[in-house]
């Protein structure tokens, strides 16, 4: 039971900072692993019992992705979250009895009251740039489920696309503690021209 895959000293460092820490930001090179690194992860948190289940938020385009790779790599049961209300409702009612649950972050804003039914001890945004913009309903919306749970990943290969205040954003949904306030973090580590704009 639990990771069925191999993973290499770089992944498996990670893994084990992951399942330590319990919240923590993967930034790795696309083709480099997260996912893999991330469910070796989870599936060591379940052993440990400290997680029965995970949410995984990713883009449209990537959530059967996940489902293929936990499939290649654990023996945990998934669903993922598709289709029309009527469908989705009948899947929902099947996360009860799974391990993980993937969905993208639109039909979870329209889902919240089936989220509010089961109980999610991880939640992994994977491409966290989604959540880099905090004024975003979206990002507001994932903090705030971040919240239910006390594990949370989030992955991307790119931490900082444009402006530093992404990174800012992202983290806090991870742990909002490891930054501190905005006004501090603006003041120390981001150079300002006249008009505001980041140097």
């Amino acid at each position: 039971m639990g990771f069925t895959g191999e993973l290499y000293p770089f992944q498996e460092e990670a893994r084990e900072l992951m399942s330590d820490r319990g919240t923590m930001m993967l930034c790795m090179v696309m083709g480099s692993g997260k996912t893999p690194t991330t469910i070796a992860t989870l599936e060591t948190l379940v052993q440990q019992d400290e997680i029965s289940r995970a949410l995984i938020v990713v883009p449209a385009s990537l959530k059967y992705q996940w489902l293929s790779e936990i499939n290649k790599f654990s023996t945990s049961r998934a669903v993922v979250i598709d289709g029309p209300p009527k469908a989705r409702e009948v899947l929902w009612r099947a996360a009860i009895s799974c391990k993980y649950v993937v969905v993208n972050a639109e039909l979870l804003q329209n889902d919240t009251k089936y989220l509010d039914r089961i109980r999610i001890d991880a939640i992994v945004i994977d491409e966290a740039t989604m959540i880099k913009s905090p004024a975003a309903k979206r990002s507001k919306f994932l903090k705030k489920v971040g919240k239910r749970a006390p594990y949370r990943f989030a992955l991307t290969g790119q931490p900082i696309e444009n402006r530093p205040e992404e990174l800012f954003s992202i983290m806090e949904f991870v742990d909002p503690s490891v930054l501190g306030r905005f006004d501090l973090f603006d003041r120390t580590f981001i150079v300002r021209d006249r008009w505001g704009k980041p140097v």
